[in-house]
């Protein structure tokens, strides 16, 4: 994983936490200084969160945390919707019978 792909990770990290709030502007330098790298990595890292829609750049504003579009929510929550009946599915299909009875004695553990 490169420079780049750590400090996008790690910012996505503070924005998907709240600890920057919509609307929060980030600063390239301030950035640098606090993760002890140049710039360059810094702005490539706010390349990619642009393209996920996480952070908007402005001309003469820089760089912002981005509101979530509805449309955006949206299409999230069906794709994660997706993948955890995918998920499901492939679960299913590797039970083993010691599982199966795990599954069942925390279900009644539940409704008990």
């Amino acid at each position: 994983m490169s420079q780049a792909q750590r400090l996008r990770q790690t910012i996505e990290d503070e924005i998907v936490a709240g600890h920057l709030a919509v609307g929060a502007r980030l600063d390239e330098v301030m950035l640098a200084e606090r993760f002890g790298v140049s710039r360059t990595p810094i702005r490539e890292a706010l390349l990619q969160l642009a393209v996920t829609g996480l952070v908007e750049t402005k001309p003469r504003k820089g760089t912002i945390v981005s509101a979530p579009e509805p449309q955006h929510l949206l299409a999230m929550f069906e794709t994660m919707a997706e993948l955890e009946a995918a998920c499901g599915r492939f679960a299913a299909r590797r039970l083993t019978p010691d599982h199966e009875a795990a599954l069942k004695a925390a279900l009644a553990a539940c409704e008990a």
